[in-house]
């Protein structure tokens, strides 16, 4: 059975207002799968449903997911929630904690935007890649993860604390915990968002790099010039929904005016021409 995380069916609402209707995406083992649109459209919204992370307000009111890693299936939703509907928000919570408990972090990991700020303050850079290492009860040492995440001289590394790292360090660090943790898919938000170019390319690579060990990636980002550097697939949100869905390769063949509009505002951006 290969590794697949599915979403289909998603709607998020805050009261009566609806963040996300009808979203989804697939993302398979070894894949990156790109997940763009503006601000607002609800990328990261939908991205933090797979872990059960949007709280009551806003809240998820429907959706379908499976994820389906080491041979192992898990539907933590699984169409609408009674709790949520009813208004039984804190039965709600208790509910949505007790269903993505068993694949947060072990098998479905997140690198928020800001990697600096999610890492302990309080701990070296060792302490928390060997808490990840005993936690999955993965196999190796400290130094060999952050040397899959990119870092040319890991020992340098272990003894900082987060204040002490750059934000593409904190990256890497954070990636190196989600891959030691015995996660199966990423799920990257904004990763190089403030880094500068160089940065940027770099842990572009590791993402690249990540996915080729069979890692699944959902890449979340509102600027287009990445995807074509690592992306399989691109899925393209407006104001809520999935307004297309194309293979990475055929991305200037899009047909909806909303992934037009998106690409020509990149293009000009980027001073060249989508077809």
């Amino acid at each position: 059975m290969p590794d697949r995380l599915l979403l289909a069916g998603l709607e998020i609402r805050a009261g009566e207002r609806v963040l996300v209707r009808d979203g989804g995406f697939r993302v398979d083992a070894g894949e990156v799968v790109a997940l763009v649109g503006a601000s607002g459209s609800g990328k990261t919204l939908s991205a933090r449903a797979v872990l059960g992370l949007p709280g009551p307000q806003p809240g998820v009111v429907a959706a379908r997911c499976s994820v389906e890693a080491n041979r192992e299936v898990h539907e933590p939703w699984s169409g609408v929630s009674e709790a949520f509907a009813t208004g039984r928000l804190a039965r709600f919570r208790r509910e949505v904690e007790a269903r993505f408990r068993a694949i947060r972090g072990r098998i479905v990991g997140y690198l928020p935007q800001d990697a600096r700020g999610a890492l302990d303050p309080l701990w070296t850079v060792r302490r928390q890649v060997e808490e990840a290492l005993a936690l999955g009860r993965t196999p190796g040492r400290a130094t060999d993860w952050l040397a899959r995440s990119g870092f040319r001289d890991p020992a340098s590394i272990l003894p900082l604390y987060p204040h002490q790292l750059s934000g593409g360090m904190a990256q890497r660090v954070a990636i190196a915990l989600a891959l030691a943790r015995g996660s199966r898919f990423l799920l990257a938000d904004e990763p190089t968002s403030g880094l500068d170019p160089t940065v940027q390319a770099g842990i572009l690579e590791e993402i690249r790099a990540t996915s080729a060990e069979g890692v699944g990636i959902l890449l979340i980002t509102h600027d287009l010039r990445q995807v074509h550097r690592v992306a399989h697939r691109v899925v393209f949100m407006d104001t809520g929904r999935v307004v297309e869905t194309l293979d990475a390769a055929d991305m200037d063949r899009a047909r909806s005016p909303e992934a037009r509009a998106l690409l020509a505002s990149t293009a000009r951006i980027a001073w060249r021409a989508f077809a």
